[in-house]
């Protein structure tokens, strides 16, 4: 359980990281629909981890009492 609290973690901040590096292109970007397709992409990616991590958290927590 630990490893996929560490995994859905590091998965968090390598899709942040997508993510603020594509914002700034979305304003002039001269690829267009692929870059709002790896920007959907990679925030559903840290929804999906960000949720992973609580519901992992939580039943760590559950079994540590």
């Amino acid at each position: 359980m630990n490893k996929v609290l560490a995994i859905s973690i590091l998965g968090m901040g390598l899709t942040g990281a997508v993510l603020i590096i594509s914002i700034p292109l979305l304003f002039k970007s001269p690829i267009g629909n692929m870059l709002q397709m790896v920007t959907g992409s990679s925030t559903i990616a840290f929804v999906i981890f960000a949720i992973l991590a609580l519901i992992a958290r939580r039943r760590l927590d559950e079994k540590s009492e």
